[in-house]
């Protein structure tokens, strides 16, 4: 994973206060394999309880963490309990890895 401890916790932290401490978060994409370089940041957020405007929540929660990693780009895929499960949301699912 080619996040630092650091950025892991400061990311945590900050979506916890977003969506509440229950919330998980997870890296998937190209920066799960310390083999790449580069390459933007993808974390998938499951969110227990439903998300109002979840649009706007993944962007609000994309900028904060793009702030922590000095401006480098973040996707941020938002699934909540009311949300219809995509392939976007397996495949991050299936690799993915908890941060």
């Amino acid at each position: 994973m080619r996040l630092s401890v650091v950025q892991r916790e400061s990311i945590k932290t900050q979506f916890a206060d977003e969506l509440g401490t229950d919330c998980e978060v997870m890296l998937f994409g190209s920066r799960t394999s310390d083999l790449g370089r580069g390459g933007d940041v993808d974390l998938l957020v499951r969110a227990p309880k439903p998300v109002a405007r979840k649009v706007w929540g993944a962007a609000r929660l994309a900028a904060r963490a793009e702030r922590l990693l000095d401006g480098r780009k973040v996707d941020v895929v938002l699934l909540d309990s009311n949300t219809a499960l995509q392939p976007i949301h397996a495949a991050a699912l299936a690799t993915g890895v908890a941060l």
